[in-house]
């Protein structure tokens, strides 16, 4: 089984075919579509993957800045958001090059990537987040929101921070930076039981494809935590 790192530098198709069916009841569009008016704003988009929750709001933003630290995973988001036109541009940058960004948005977004630059740097943690925050707010356009979304849990009976690491991290965007908690259910539907334990396999590890907790055919509980700041 490749690594995380390893899919996102080489599986962008298997990784598309994961969150294909993740939130299969469109509870984050629901969310972005009620909380967050896009129509006609400029957004930053942080670990934009292959594109999938650009696709939810892109059509009503006017300019979209995708960024990755994966070119791999930009080709795919390119290949997925070709319908929008000139609209969405593809960057690489690291997390933790954002400072070099010379751009201000009215919206900026990441979407389960400052989790892992957090973990990986969780012997500075709270330096890691304090600049994560810093730089995404230094190009927020005065009146503008910042999103950060994070997993609070796949194959899990209730939303808790996957790790202590992680946990640390939702605390101090709460308690130091006053965001906003919202926990989603994005719950997965495959086609089978058997799709899911292949393609969660892959990606999770095979331990957890073979310890799968069905809640239906192909059904995986899934939960998804917002954090919204208002500037």
């Amino acid at each position: 089984m490749p690594t995380m790192y390893e899919i996102y530098q080489n599986y962008s198709f298997e990784y598309d075919e994961l969150v294909a069916n993740e939130d299969y009841l469109n509870h984050i569009p629901e969310y972005l579509m009620n909380r967050i008016d896009f129509r006609g704003k400029t957004v930053l988009e942080f670990g934009t993957g292959t594109g999938r929750m650009t696709r939810m709001y892109a059509g009503l933003a006017d300019k979209v800045f995708c960024y990755d630290g994966s070119s791999h995973m930009l080709e795919k988001a390119a290949e997925n958001l070709a319908v929008f036109g000139g609209k969405a541009e593809f960057s690489l940058c690291d997390n933790l090059n954002i400072d070099s960004i010379a751009l201000t948005a009215d919206i900026v977004i990441q979407g389960w990537s400052f989790g892992h630059t957090v973990s990986d740097n969780a012997d500075r943690l709270e330096e890691t987040v304090d600049k994560l925050v810093a730089d995404c707010g230094d190009r927020l356009a005065s009146g503008g929101s910042i999103l950060f979304f994070e997993s609070l849990g796949t194959n899990t009976e209730e939303a808790v921070a996957p790790n202590e690491d992680l946990n640390k991290f939702f605390l101090l965007l709460e308690d130091k930076y006053d965001f906003k908690r919202t926990v989603l259910r994005t719950d997965y539907k495959f086609k089978s039981n058997g799709e899911a334990m292949r393609i969660m396999g892959f990606f999770f590890g095979e331990e957890l494809g073979r310890n799968l907790k069905f809640i239906g055919e192909g059904i995986i509980r899934e939960f998804t935590g917002v954090w919204h700041l208002k500037k």
